[in-house]
């Protein structure tokens, strides 16, 4: 009885589809799909709480910090807390727009890992428009660095002031100099984000290589099976 059940399905499968072996995901799009995971995740928490901040006028710059080790590494963290909300304060309507971009991206982003674990032939299709719209996120974020934010890097510096003097009062030393904390300044609002924009352009590109290219289109569209090296 069971011999006739298997000789029924396989009669009743379309010519070629009983001896096909089932398709394999090769391990790039794996790879790119958990990297697309990862870095939805921080845009989507990142994104929310910039707009919680934005939304409820709460700061984060005094929240209670466990576990440091001296007082430089919270000058670092409140630094950076303190400088963000500072921006935010100068550019209310700009930091809002890219807030509520990153949150659209990051759920573009996790859409497109949810097809291609999935194997949701839109996968290939989502992807590429994740990596169209981070670059073009990424871009932005990246002018809006270079014309905006440092031309008030003078309005800065005296905000990150305040925040060494009070973490170095508390641990009982001087604060650094001025200079330091320029330098200070300049690497927790242009450097460390460029370079951070930089890496998530070629992450993109690396998207649109890969899903948009020949491996792409062989895998998704041909239905061949792509290297899975």
């Amino acid at each position: 009885m069971s011999a006739n059940h298997g000789l029924g399905e396989g009669i009743n499968r379309p010519s070629g589809e009983a001896s096909r072996p089932p398709r394999r995901r090769p391990r790039w799009v794996t790879v790119l799909a958990v990297l697309m995971l990862l870095a939805g995740a921080r845009l989507f928490l990142g994104s929310l709480t910039d707009l919680r901040r934005l939304v409820t006028g709460r700061s984060m710059a005094e929240i209670p910090l466990e576990g440091l080790a001296d007082a430089d590494q919270e000058v670092l963290i409140r630094g950076q807390i303190a400088l963000d909300e500072a921006v935010d304060r100068a550019h209310p309507v700009a930091a809002r727009v890219q807030a509520a971009a990153r949150l659209a991206l990051a759920l573009v982003l996790f859409f497109a890992v949810a097809a291609v674990f999935s194997d949701d032939p839109r996968a290939r299709r989502a992807s590429v428009l994740a990596a169209w719209a981070g670059m073009a996120l990424h871009l932005g974020s990246g002018v809006f660095l270079l014309t905006v934010v440092r031309g008030g890097m003078a309005d800065v510096v005296p905000v990150l002031q305040q925040v060494a003097a009070k973490a170095h009062a508390r641990a009982g030393d001087a604060p650094p100099a001025s200079a330091d904390l320029a330098q200070l300044a300049s690497t927790l609002t242009i450097q460390v984000p460029l370079l951070s924009t930089a890496l998530g352009v070629l992450f993109c590109v690396l998207l649109l290589v890969t899903f948009g290219g020949r491996r792409g289109r062989l895998f998704y569209n041909d239905g061949v099976k792509a290297d899975h090296g």
